[in-house]
């Protein structure tokens, strides 16, 4: 069952005049729970502290925002918590003078079940003609102004395709519509620089991280497709979804591979010893 808190009250409404609503004037995160706790949850917190200094919103108490999650995951049990805090409301035009006062909002949902079969096969991804913009003023930001991924879902949803890799406006690969991609060829991981567009996820902190630590050499620039194209093994990540195999891209097939492998059995230990 899905639950919302808006400002730790009960609620399914904000005010027609929230900035969040009016102007996607905001961020968010999205958190799985298992077993009542929040993964990652400190990076979650972090981020979201970031997005609030980059965007020069007013301060969140943290402390009542950490107690209110850590007792709805309790409740949860497993599932998601999708965290929104907006500049709150404010007058006609885009002023943010005398926005003090966020908007949080806390809302519950299940996580699919198609995530573990996606773990489990892999999927198939098409390519988007949906360019995204070039902004590195807000590049890695998990920003509430989410339009290029409404388009670019859209025609996934056209197409009938279970996601697609997403270009940017000078065609360099930079994520897929709901993921971070990576990519091995030899023994070299390759995955797209955010520095100017896309989402920096969590889970594609966590697998560099690991990676590194492994010794594993890792590229991150900017890639056109063919890039992609002769790849040994293709993966994607959120913090939803962990690590999931790609299988195809359009007519290109690819095999699960031993990188990804170890990925997902680092996550599945993690998980396992809590």
């Amino acid at each position: 069952m899905n639950n919302t808190w808006v400002n730790g009250v009960a609620s399914n409404q904000v005010s027609i005049t929230d900035r969040g609503f009016s102007y996607g004037d905001g961020l968010f995160t999205t958190i799985k729970v298992t077993d009542s706790r929040c993964e990652l949850l400190t990076e979650h917190l972090v981020r979201l502290q970031q997005g609030i200094t980059a965007l020069a919103i007013a301060q969140v108490d943290f402390k009542v925002l950490l107690d209110e999650i850590s007792a709805i995951a309790k409740s949860l049990g497993s599932g998601v918590i999708k965290i929104v805090i907006t500049r709150g409301e404010g007058k006609r035009g885009y002023s943010s003078i005398g926005c003090d006062s966020p908007t949080v909002v806390v809302s519950t949902s299940l996580l699919p079940e198609i995530y573990q079969a996606w773990q489990r096969d892999g999927i198939a991804l098409g390519v988007s003609t949906i360019a995204l913009g070039i902004n590195p003023l807000t590049a890695g930001l998990k920003h509430l102004n989410r339009i290029e991924q409404v388009l670019v879902k859209q025609q996934i949803d056209e197409n009938q395709w279970t996601d697609a890799v997403v270009l940017d406006c000078q065609a360099c690969i930079i994520e897929t519509s709901m993921a971070n991609l990576f990519w091995r060829s030899g023994d070299i991981v390759y995955t797209p620089n955010l520095d100017f567009s896309g989402v920096k996820g969590l889970m594609r902190q966590q697998v560099m991280a690991h990676l590194n630590a492994d010794g594993v050499e890792i590229v991150e620039d900017r890639f056109k497709l063919s890039s992609i194209t002769d790849a040994e093994e293709i993966f994607m990540t959120n913090c939803l979804i962990g690590v999931v195999p790609v299988v195809a891209i359009e007519s290109k097939h690819y095999e699960i591979g031993r990188i990804t492998q170890q990925l997902q059995a680092m996550l599945n230990s993690k998980d396992t010893n809590g």
